[in-house]
């Protein structure tokens, strides 16, 4: 089971660091936009998402966080 990913489309400013830092290419941006005008980022491929925490540490506004699978 893939890790599930959380995004805060009212905190995201659409910087894109998490798509950049993303190995999986799990994330890409989205055509929303947030209400204060950002174009937002969505998870597109949420089975590739491996759990490495990388879209997580790197975004600057904490818009984001990994829900990690259970091993069971």
């Amino acid at each position: 089971m893939a890790s599930r990913i959380h995004i805060d489309t009212l905190i995201c400013k659409g910087c894109g660091l998490c798509i950049f830092y993303c190995p999986r290419e799990v994330l890409r941006f989205s055509e929303q936009r947030n209400p204060k005008g950002y174009t937002v980022v969505e998870v597109s491929r949420a089975e590739e998402c491996v759990g490495c925490r990388l879209c997580e540490i790197g975004c600057p506004d904490l818009a984001l966080y990994i829900e990690k699978a259970d091993s069971k």
